[in-house]
């Protein structure tokens, strides 16, 4: 404890600080200055104070505020208070001083010999006070140690009591039996509670009843051939059904170790009940049953490898897997590599070892051949398990067949091939349709309908009716006006552009007639693109004209940007607009044939179609196409 006093004095003033420090240093105190009652709050966090010296009148916090603060949370150690002040205080100030701490108020200009008297009357009080708290620890300790001295006095009388206690808990808190027997007498002298709640009688019953009375008459004899070698062996364990008093039995587990007490010998042991051991042994039976059973159905096995023996275990499916009956070899990992497919062996001995060595999962499908000489799929995955000391200790892992997944995997994968063929077949039979109808349309409709405005021609050179020629001149501009709408046309079903020029200029004058047509305007960004044939050119083609075809009809777009980008893998093609964006309804809609067509076009040269919209803010289609498809 520290015994020297601390005095806190505040003053905004720092000449006040230092006069007051001056008068005060004579005393043998410590001194806290503060010129703010803030400041004097944070000195003061946690320290014992003798005595506060306070001026009343400082801005921010005046010297009741201070005062009161101060005191806030020193309930049992208030600080007296001597306040300063150059103005008279009246009865109400006085009172509000003292309400808040004040034990004395001080005029200023202050007079030494007054203020080092009143400091030195609440020193000898802050004295006494260290005294009484002396004499109080004196007190405390002077008591602790009688308790101690009372407590060693009656620790040997609470130990005994508390073996007593602990022993009849120990017993009690068994959660069998507990039987103490005198031999050879085998009478019972002590038991503990669960024996009387488990077979229904009281203490008065249990007390000297012979051993055997617990047996049936068909398990005595094993009893007392077991007692027999518990002569010679000094214990015995035993498995009985012992009978309550109601006649119901139950099985135990029993065991007891013969020892000697002042000359009299004892048997001693615990009876563990095994029903539950019992019913759980046969739902293990029964599950592990029914786990061999539902691997069976699955064609699904488990296995456990030992890393430091390497020592495999299989369950029963796992052996029919490999083509053997349960148990009529011995799993290793020698039969394991030879029972691989020759050209799977060595990847799968890589993808184990990698796996083990950076601790990870391990997944892969190989082949097996049975020994029969049959070929089949499986599927294995195991994970390692780590020892406490996160060191990797074994393998667990899984083996399924997937034979038939396999087989039917691959007729999926033909029909599919079949069905891409089918829509190149589709689409290649829809391109020639469109060249005949467009030979057709260039052939016979755009020659007749030229030879029809020629002769329009000669018969308005014939004609002098002014009303008539321009008739004429009207019929004229029509068929002019059909013309370029067959020319049209038939540039649409078969741009003649993309065999002569290439699909950038295809793409380049079909979107100048589309803005043209629809006043949306394009923005065009497109790579130089000279590897691939016109057939895959033209599948392009097709996909941005549909794209575009949409936009017109649903997006209510002004601008669209398109973009043709290629690298060493992909050719990309991205069509934006900014229209109101197509819906997930639409997107999903099974009568959507436009976007069904793009994607089976996409398909066609192994290639994927995307459509997108973001928060109704236009529509985004991506479509990305492996170069390597596509290289002549």
């Amino acid at each position: 404890m520290n015994l020297q006093p601390t005095i806190l004095i505040v003053d905004d003033n720092q000449e006040n600080l230092v006069y007051l420090k001056y008068i005060i240093i004579k005393l043998n105190v410590k001194v806290i200055q503060a010129l703010s009652g803030y400041e004097a709050l944070e000195k003061t966090k946690g320290i014992g104070l003798a005595l506060a010296i306070i001026d009343v009148q400082m801005p921010v916090m005046n010297g009741y505020e201070l005062a009161l603060k101060l005191n806030e949370d020193r309930l049992d150690d208030k600080v007296p208070v001597i306040f300063l002040t150059a103005n008279h205080v009246n009865e109400l100030e006085e009172f509000k001083g003292y309400s808040y701490g004040a034990v004395d108020y001080i005029f200023k200009p202050v007079t030494s010999h007054i203020l080092l008297s009143k400091i030195t009357v609440f020193l000898n009080l802050y004295e006494q006070k260290l005294t009484i708290l002396r004499n109080s620890e004196l007190l405390k300790e002077n008591a602790e140690e009688l308790s101690r001295t009372n407590e060693a006095l009656q620790k040997r009388e609470e130990k005994l009591r508390q073996e007593q206690l602990f022993t009849t808990a120990l017993l009690n808190s068994i959660p069998g039996i507990f039987y103490l027997y005198t031999y050879p007498e085998l009478k019972m002298v002590t038991w503990n509670k669960q024996h009387e709640t488990l077979f229904g009688y009281d203490a008065s019953e249990m007390k000297g009843r012979h051993v055997l009375e617990w047996h049936q008459p068909e398990s005595r004899d094993a009893v007392i051939k077991s007692l027999e070698n518990f002569l010679e062996s000094g214990q015995a364990t035993v498995e009985a059904m012992l009978l309550a008093k109601d006649g119901h039995s139950i099985p135990f587990l029993l065991t007891a170790v013969k020892f000697e007490s002042n000359g009299q010998d004892f048997l001693i042991g615990i009876g563990t009940d095994v029903a539950q051991r019992k019913q759980a042994e046969q739902a293990l039976l029964e599950s592990e049953a029914t786990l061999t059973k539902a691997q069976q159905i699955a064609h699904l096995g488990n296995w456990e490898l030992d890393n430091r023996t390497q020592t495999l275990q299989w369950s029963d499916e796992t052996y029919r897997i490999f083509g053997y009956e349960p148990y009529t070899v011995q799993p290793s990992m020698e039969l394991f590599y030879s029972s691989m497919y020759p050209d799977d062996a060595p990847y799968m001995q890589r993808a184990f070892s990698d796996a083990w060595d950076f601790g990870t999962p391990f997944s892969q499908d190989h082949r097996l051949v049975l020994p029969g000489g049959e070929v089949r799929f499986v599927h294995e995955q195991a994970e390692i398990m780590f020892d406490n000391a996160g060191k990797p200790q074994k393998w667990v892992g899984t083996i399924q067949d997937i034979t038939e997944r396999k087989r039917i995997e691959e007729e999926l994968k033909s029909s599919l091939e079949q069905l891409q063929q089918l829509s190149q077949y589709i689409e290649q039979v829809r391109e020639n349709e469109r060249i005949a109808i467009s030979r057709e349309l260039h052939d016979d409709l755009g020659q007749a309908l030229t030879a029809v405005k020629i002769d329009l021609g000669i018969i308005k050179h014939k004609i002098s009716d002014e009303e008539v020629v321009l008739k004429i001149n009207k019929v004229t501009a029509l068929v002019g006006d059909t013309i370029k709408t067959v020319q049209r046309l038939t540039s649409q079903l078969r741009p003649e552009i993309i065999d002569d020029l290439g699909l950038e200029a295809a793409i380049e004058w079909y979107t100048n007639e589309f803005s043209e047509r629809t006043a949306i305007e394009i923005s065009l960004d497109m790579d130089t693109v000279n590897s691939i044939s016109s057939g895959d050119s033209l599948i392009i083609f097709r996909i941005l004209q549909e794209s575009l075809t949409n936009i017109a009809r649903h997006s209510k777009a002004t601008r669209v940007d398109i973009k043709l980008s290629i690298n060493e893998d992909f050719i990309g093609l991205r069509i934006s607009d900014n229209g109101i964006g197509i819906t997930e309804e639409q997107r999903n809609c099974k009568h959507a044939f436009g976007l069904i067509s793009m994607k089976e076009r996409a398909a066609s040269l192994g290639g994927t179609f995307d459509i997108s919209s973001k928060n109704g803010n236009g529509t985004i289609i991506r479509l990305l196409i492996p170069v390597k498809h596509m290289i002549l």
